[in-house]
């Protein structure tokens, strides 16, 4: 299916794949030639169509029509082929030009549309369907391929269509049947309006394929000293050393896909603004300076590592998506809404995405998320622990270091750092007593619910007694005494918080995810990166 690229190796793959009963091999003997001003097409509304073919019927009484359409464009141009439909439905002519040439209800007319630059170019077979019966209004459903497309979904249109337009010898007695089974193949709405997360994920997962396989691509292509085969040089000196081109490729295409729609649910809130831009990305992930220009180097912005041709990974199908009228975004985190109970739709959708986008890594990884109920009561019962059994006023927020701890606790002796038992090095003194670590971070999910838990502390002690109540910040911190607590909550992030937050994950793509959600989680709490806290982060 991928050499398929001319309509004569499609006719032999229609013929000796699918049984379709074409006589010849030459493509004059089996179709009829229409032109643009034959159906009545202005010319200036659809330059882009090369040619338009009708496959001579298959039998006697066929009551469909299955037509070529070859376009200039890269896309395939929706508004053009609801010209041509238009132009081919009954009720669009007069019965002196029905005389000359047949005319179809939208349902029984199948199109078969290439597009795109020569050396890559698209299949998609399209379909009209009703919006409801009886009605002339018909939305366009699509099956197709391209080049960027993954073996997965090459296997997925080729069981499809095998199963759906593969022509057997009764359909010469009854056509209708047919006709009923190659329209069920047609589930894919084009461009079709988003209103469920189901929906969305559907299509960001596409979407997120398609840059995967991109990047794929260009990995192949580029030798040592290509600008992604670069960047994935520096990501496995400073994280993996062993990171390969798939775990690469797909890093990129998740981070940036669901970074893109973890910004796009931010910008629902009132006062955010709604527009998505791939600029907003890097300005959630400062927790990791190296992540974030890498990251502004996939997103097409210019670095002083240079910078990705934004438009050649297919980033802006996801924007496209995300800021299209058709994506009803209320609707969409509505849906989440309904599903899961007011919990934060960034969170759940990731399962849901990564279901749709590769269902194998989902499981082989372990990606299955533990309810907000119960993360949220494992924090909070470990915040109130140490409140009650280690005596930490502060909890999970407390920065009292190991030596306040051990002087408090006679019996209480500093950690062994050195792993070996026969040689006794003490850790540091000045060490905060209470770390963060989650084992399998994945996206965050402990993480972020440990930061709301620690603000929402830290706030509600302001309020009552002022700086007096809070825990103590480490002197270097300090570029002037906090006067609210906006000014005291940017330091402790800084110099008391983020220093002590742990996560390891396997998987490259959630590693990425998860420092951009405790980023825009921060960023919803009123932290604001300053020159001196900049400075924790290098």
């Amino acid at each position: 299916m991928r050499d398929i690229k001319t309509l004569p190796q499609l006719l032999a793959y229609l013929r000796d794949e699918l049984d379709w009963p074409i006589g010849s091999d030459d493509v004059e003997n089996v179709t009829f030639d229409y032109s643009r001003e034959e159906l009545g097409l202005d010319a200036k509304h659809v330059a882009g169509i090369k040619e338009i073919k009708q496959l001579r019927p298959l039998n006697a009484n066929q009551p469909w029509g299955i037509f070529f359409v070859n376009f200039e464009k890269k896309r395939l141009p929706v508004t053009i082929m609801r010209l041509i439909l238009a132009a081919l439905r009954i009720h669009k002519r007069t019965p002196a030009e029905r005389a000359g040439r047949q005319a179809w209800e939208p349902q029984d007319l199948l199109f078969i549309s290439a597009y795109g630059e020569e050396g890559d170019r698209a299949l998609t077979f399209a379909h009209f369907v009703p919006t409801n019966p009886g009605s002339r209004i018909a939305e366009l459903r699509v099956l197709g391929w391209d080049d960027d497309d993954t073996p997965l979904k090459y296997d997925y249109i080729a069981v499809t269509l095998n199963e759906k337009l593969r022509w057997r010898n009764e359909f010469a007695r009854d056509p209708d049947k047919w006709r009923t089974e190659w329209s069920d193949a047609f589930i894919l709405r084009h461009r079709q309006v988003i209103t469920t997360s189901r929906e969305l994920a559907l299509a960001l997962a596409a979407a997120a394929n398609r840059i995967r396989a991109r990047v794929r691509s260009l990995l192949k292509m580029e030798d040592g000293f290509g600008q992604m085969r670069r960047l994935l040089g520096a990501f496995q000196r400073a994280l993996i050393h062993d990171l390969d081109d798939d775990d690469f490729a797909d890093m990129i295409a998740q981070t940036v896909t669901y970074g893109l729609f973890s910004v796009s649910v931010r910008r629902t809130v009132p006062g955010e603004g709604t527009a998505v831009t791939r600029e907003d990305i890097p300005h959630y992930i400062f927790t990791s300076p190296f992540l974030k220009e890498m990251m502004t180097t996939f997103l097409g912005l210019k670095t002083r590592k240079g910078k990705i041709d934004f438009d050649r990974l297919g980033i802006a199908d996801v924007t496209d998506i995300l800021q299209s009228p058709d994506t009803k975004m209320e609707l969409v985190l509505r849906d989440f809404g309904n599903r899961t109970r007011g919990e934060d739709p960034v969170i759940h959708f990731y399962e849901d995405f990564l279901r749709e986008y590769d269902p194998e890594k989902r499981v082989k990884r372990g990606v299955f998320y533990t309810p907000q109920p119960v993360v949220s009561y494992i924090v909070r019962s470990v915040h109130e622990l140490l409140q009650t059994e280690f005596k930490l006023e502060h909890g999970l927020a407390d920065t009292t270091t190991w030596g306040e701890m051990v002087r408090r606790n006679p019996g209480l002796k500093l950690p062994n750092i050195s792993g070996d038992p026969d040689e006794y090095q003490p850790l540091s003194e000045s060490e905060p007593f209470v770390q963060i670590l989650d084992p399998a971070v994945g996206t965050a999910t402990f993480l972020v619910e440990v930061t709301d838990v620690i603000y929402r502390h830290l706030k509600t002690k302001w309020e009552l007694g002022g700086l007096k109540d809070m825990p103590k910040l480490p002197a270097t911190s300090f570029t002037r005494q906090p006067m609210d607590f906006s000014e005291y909550w940017n330091q402790y992030v800084a110099f008391s918080l983020l220093p002590r937050l742990h996560g390891f994950e396997l998987m490259m793509a959630p590693y990425a995810i998860a420092h951009m959600r405790i980023g825009l989680k921060l960023l919803e709490t009123g932290f604001r990166l300053t020159a001196t806290s900049a400075r924790t982060f290098t």
